[in-house]
């Protein structure tokens, strides 16, 4: 089974990338390490820096992807209380 973490590279990611490896997932990860790093991804793993306002639903790097763990998000998350949306 094929799965693709979101946000890979940073501290949540990358232990459930470890976990899944340890599985035997195959795991791609896509992170724009803005809030992560290559150097978390422990295991040997498709890595590919992209950010996902960049990913179109029709995207190859989706194809035959079973599971999604969503974990990207902005690293601040401490200001989405002040900030309720964020502009690019």
């Amino acid at each position: 089974m094929k799965c693709l973490v979101t946000g890979g590279a940073g501290f949540i990611g990358s232990h459930v990338v470890d976990y899944l490896v340890s599985e035997g997932y195959d795991v791609v990860v896509i992170d724009d390490l803005s809030g992560g790093y290559v150097e978390n991804l422990k295991h040997k793993v498709k890595f590919i820096k992209k950010d996902l306002i960049d990913l179109k639903h029709n995207d190859p790097l989706l194809k035959d992807i079973d599971i999604v763990y969503h974990l990207a998000a902005f690293p601040a998350e401490g200001l989405s209380l002040f900030i309720p949306y964020y502009i690019i």
